[in-house]
């Protein structure tokens, strides 16, 4: 299981896997490492490790080459977050060895990496982090970086932070040349790897007014590839493959129809900042149900409760209200551990086909139970569940769930179509998206859409700046083209990849519904065990301390 080791997925863009396909689309296909650490994470097979997990790391990552003569940078894929911003090679972060360093060649996994800092409060500038691995970027030593002399500062909930300037510069993908790319510049950031946001443009770091006044929407990367005429609309498709593969993709302006089975289903984003006239900023959608059966019974209850999912990428567990949490880890045998901040069951046999299966307002997605246990070195019939708590009536699916999904996301209609991944597919059946997604049918449900303390939404508000995300930035701005003064916040991530396939996949299966909270937020409860993806984008990292004592 993945989960249970350090992930970084790193996407190679070789000319077999990745680039421009015709008709008008881009792939980028990557490959996953995991490993006991962060600093191991170069590619062991059996995907096991003990637990006693400490800055647990995953991620996607895509490396480019900005600027002229081009310089190779490791970024991490977000679609949870809209900006593309690089570490700077000046950063005082960087030890002094690992400055002004860039990539040698793509899908360069064997540096070491200690991760970076985390604190409460912002560190002191040392320099403990490696550089190398990543790459930094001496914009000082690209001929084409145009600086609006703009700045760009980010801060998250766990003290990690980002600062520097906005820029333009051209960005080389393989097979891909775009120019004028809008990005920052980080000089100075306690993260060691920069971010390439793919999101929605409401969560752009410059929409929220700023200290002198000012916002403004820039063209985003998934946009500009539209402008460019390299995607006909702005969406794109995000599929993780089997917890086992080593690769999996994420297609811009198409959609593959080899990567699921079943139908794919649309549903719209719900849009939480509707009352303040704007646009969707996030990808959530409304869960109706949550069933957990098996094969040896066939008994079905579902819940009357909706529930507001983020479907994000860049977070590795499920995070669930707690009343929710509660009842679905009661359903399997569990019990909600306060030392550890995790639900301790009953530890599965190798044969157990226990499924947790998603209601998504007539169709359902299926994951295994199998994905959300992480195996520990404490008692042998113990298992944890990958399942945390938090406040609030909101949830987070993260990998745990998207493994098991192709999820297609259309930024332009706000809507999100989602099948149940197929780890078993041929030939690519690649087709462009123009304008409906290809092969996909409004879910039955679709009207049906998570209220709670926020209006009903189909995703059709007007676009503009809004307020309201966990993690907040500024920048400020002289006027430019692309770039102005803000001070903004970044929310919680990114959904990418999410499940839906086939309807009626619960005829067998015994199963418990699960109520909801009536409480929003994204606070995980319990001694803060759990640090939200939401507040964190930067690092897309789950961290938490296990102790293993405490089981025995």
């Amino acid at each position: 299981m993945k989960f249970l080791t350090s992930l970084v997925t790193s996407v190679l863009l070789s000319t077999a896997s990745a680039g421009l396909v015709s008709p008008p689309v881009y792939k980028l296909s990557f490959n996953k490492l995991r490993g006991e650490t962060f600093e191991k994470a170069v590619g062991n097979s059996n995907g096991h490790a003990n637990f006693d997990i400490k800055n647990q790391q995953n991620f996607y990552s895509v490396e480019l080459k900005v600027g002229t003569p081009a310089q190779n940078v490791l970024v991490l894929l977000d679609t949870g977050s809209s900006d593309l911003w690089i570490t700077g090679s000046g950063n005082p972060y960087c030890s002094p060895s690992t400055r002004n360093s860039h990539l040698g060649s793509a899908g360069s996994n064997s540096s070491t990496n200690n991760g970076p800092s985390s604190t409460a409060n912002f560190p002191s500038s040392s320099a403990t982090i490696d550089c190398s691995q990543y790459g930094t970027f001496n914009l000082d030593g690209s001929e084409t970086f145009k600086s609006n002399d703009s700045t760009f500062y980010l801060t998250y909930g766990d003290g990690s932070f980002a600062k520097g300037l906005w820029g333009m510069d051209h960005v080389y993908l393989d097979g891909l040349n775009v120019s004028d790319v809008s990005f920052a510049v980080a000089n100075e950031s306690n993260s060691t790897v920069g971010v390439f946001g793919v999101g929605l443009p409401g969560e752009e770091a410059t929409v929220t007014p700023g200290v002198n006044g000012n916002h403004y929407q820039y063209k985003n990367f998934p946009q500009v590839l539209k402008d460019n005429g390299v995607v006909q609309k702005n969406a794109y498709s995000l599929y993780l493959n089997s917890p086992d593969s080593n690769s999996g993709n994420i297609l811009f302006g198409a959609v593959d129809h080899s990567k699921y089975s079943g139908n794919l289903y649309t549903l719209p984003i719900v849009n939480t900042y509707a009352d303040q006239g704007v646009a969707p900023r996030e990808f959530d959608v409304t869960v109706q149900g949550i069933t957990v059966g098996n094969s040896s019974s066939n008994s079905t209850v579902s819940s009357s409760d909706k529930t507001l999912a983020l479907l994000d990428s860049g977070t590795t567990l499920m995070y669930l209200p707690t009343a929710l949490a509660d009842e679905l880890a009661k359903s399997l045998g569990g019990k909600f551990s306060p030392s550890t901040g995790y639900y301790l069951i009953p530890k599965p046999s190798e044969n157990d086909d226990t499924k947790i299966t998603f209601d998504f307002g007539g169709f359902h997605i299926e994951t295994k139970l199998s994905n959300y246990i992480l195996q520990g070195s404490g008692p042998q019939d113990v298992a944890i569940l990958g399942i945390l708590r938090t406040e609030g009536d909101r949830a987070i699916f993260g990998d745990v769930f998207l493994v098991d999904a192709y999820v297609v996301y259309d930024l332009e209609d706000y809507e999100i179509s989602l099948a149940q991944a197929n780890f078993n597919s041929g030939s690519s059946d690649i087709e462009a998206i123009s304008g409906s997604v290809p092969g996909a049918s409004r879910a039955p449900g679709y009207s049906q859409t998570y209220t709670g303390n926020q209006p009903s939404s189909s995703g059709s508000a007007s676009p503009g700046g809004s307020t309201g995300q966990e993690a907040s930035s500024s920048s400020s701005s002289s006027s430019s083209a692309s770039n102005g003064d803000s001070e903004s916040s970044s929310s919680s991530s990114s959904s990418s990849s999410s499940n839906s396939g086939s309807s009626g996949n619960n005829s067998e299966s015994s199963s418990s519904s699960f109520s909801n909270s009536d409480k929003r937020g994204l606070t995980v409860s319990e001694n803060g065990v759990g640090s939200l993806r939401a507040a964190n984008p930067m690092i897309l990292a789950f961290v938490t301390t296990f102790i293993t004592s405490m089981l025995t």
